[in-house]
């Protein structure tokens, strides 16, 4: 076993560091220092940030701090697939041409005119397309709970600097749990907005404005990685295309599927599914329980059949090097037995297996019909006042190279149903770690998820703030309280 570097909860999270920087309080540039020293000291064991704007960072904290807002000051952390101005955006790999963008993404500008600071890039899986953080360019990340375990992805870079003071919030992406399955994994919070919600303009891959949507698109959505749920909605009302619209709903309904074609591995999952549970009965939520879900391992099926359309073609082009060259089978599989890989062999197999089992048009045309279908019934079962409440993942934090070969397997990978099931329905999501069931044995921390119909996101924050409060048992560690036993 690892012994943990860090706890996440001896940090203060951005709500206070803003609000001690406006105040005076604090110095945004010394607070932008203690976040770089936090980087360096856990750097060796954790490899979480792809790019470190030290110097720049600091000189801009000041400038930033004058400026109010509610970021004022307070240093961020951003996944390296989103647009910085004339910084290289590479997703990880060493073979597709690295785009340089002219502008910051539009997700970026907002956090900047709200105040905050981009400090650091964080690390990602090849294309950002599978759960494990590691890739040929940047190297592999590490967990700050378990730095034997992974911190997942494809956002576990910066889920790994959130957790480990290197970065007051991140911001990531998610289409099959990409921001909550890293958050589960390092012990915080992670929310996946509904898709479109946040403008993806200036993030990988860059978006032809003239090509027509995929419906495999309004399964991708940009969010937050942070340490507090009210980060969480913070960051969302500042990245947001419109403001959160309050809810008048005060208990929600709580639905939960018992049936949930889920598999469970340990045992602290259940154990914080059920904590949460009783925490929010107790709290006067009315408990639903829902047998008309649709099946979700039919779901999970469907999704893989509509992304592999939509965007296998686009892999395949997006290896092809400047040159021209476009990625040979036998020649990569060639390199990869030599020790010469070009592609990272976890995506590399991901690609291998969605060639295998590419759906024909008409089966994917089925898939999207179903899934439209199922969005409207679940979104009828919700209302403006159902929250869903499942398990993040079936599993605690896996071992380095597990989970990409559990996701290489054919098939529904059941650990990870629902997760995706958010993203196939197109639900605002949240994963909020339960302290209360903390693994002895590693230091792994579970999530539980709830999930809202669109429109509903207030109710779905102030909800996730309660079970915060009640499953954070112990008191909030400070910072000089903590060994660094790296």
């Amino acid at each position: 076993m690892s012994s943990p570097l860090v706890d996440p909860r001896q940090f203060p999270d951005a709500t206070d560091l803003a609000a001690a920087i406006r105040s005076g309080a604090r110095s945004a540039a010394t607070v932008v220092e203690e976040h770089v020293e936090r980087i360096e000291r856990f750097d060796d064991r954790l490899n979480a940030a792809t790019t470190v704007f030290g110097e720049t960072a600091w000189e801009e904290a000041e400038a930033q701090a004058q400026r109010g807002g509610p970021l004022a000051g307070v240093p961020i952390s951003v996944k390296e697939t989103y647009g910085l101005k004339g910084e290289p955006v590479t997703a990880g790999s060493m073979r597709a041409p690295t785009y340089v963008p002219s502008a910051d993404a539009v997700a970026v500008r907002r956090l900047k005119q709200a105040g905050a600071v981009v400090l650091a890039r964080g690390n990602l899986p090849e294309f950002a397309m599978t759960h494990e953080t590691v890739n040929l360019r940047f190297g592999r990340t590490n967990n700050p709970l378990a730095p034997d375990r992974i911190p997942g992805g494809s956002s576990g870079g910066d889920a790994a600097l959130v957790a480990s003071g290197g970065a007051a919030f991140g911001m990531g992406s998610d289409l099959g749990g990409s921001i909550r399955y890293p958050a589960h994994c390092c012990g915080i919070v992670g929310f996946k907005p509904a898709s479109g919600s946040v403008d993806p303009d200036g993030t990988w891959p860059p978006r032809d404005a003239d090509a027509p949507e995929l419906f495999a698109d309004t399964m991708m959505s940009l969010g937050p990685l942070t340490r507090s749920v009210r980060d969480a909605r913070l960051v969302y009302d500042v990245v947001a295309d419109e403001p959160i619209s309050d809810s008048p709903v005060d208990t929600p309904r709580i639905l939960t599927a018992d049936d949930f074609d889920v598999e469970i591995r340990d045992e602290e999952i259940q154990g914080a599914r059920a904590g949460a549970r009783h925490t929010l009965e107790e709290a006067g939520a009315t408990i639903e329980p829902v047998d008309e879900l649709p099946d979700a391992g039919r779901v999970y099926e469907d999704f893989l059949k509509v992304i592999i359309r939509d965007y296998l073609r686009f892999f395949w082009k997006g290896l092809q090097t400047d040159d021209g060259n476009g990625l040979s089978v036998p020649a990569e599989l060639f390199r990869q037995a030599t020790g010469r890989p070009s592609v990272h062999w976890h995506f590399f197999r991901l690609l291998l297996g969605m060639q295998v089992t590419r759906p024909s048009n008409q089966e994917a045309t089925s898939s999207q019909s179903r899934l439209i279908r199922d969005r409207r019934s679940v979104r009828d079962q919700l209302g403006d006042d159902g929250l869903l409440l499942l398990p993040t993942n079936g599993a605690l934090a896996m071992k380095h190279g597990r989970a990409a070969s559990y996701m290489a397997r054919p098939g529904v990978r059941r650990l990870f149903t629902p997760t995706i099931f958010m993203n196939a329905m197109n639900l605002p999501a949240i994963t909020v770690p339960v302290w209360a069931h903390r693994d002895r044995a590693t230091g792994l921390v579970p999530g539980v998820q709830l999930a809202c119909a669109p429109g509903a996101e207030d109710l779905l924050f102030r909800t996730a703030e309660r079970l915060e409060t009640a499953l954070r048992t112990t008191a909030t560690v400070t910072e000089e309280r903590v060994t660094d036993l790296s």
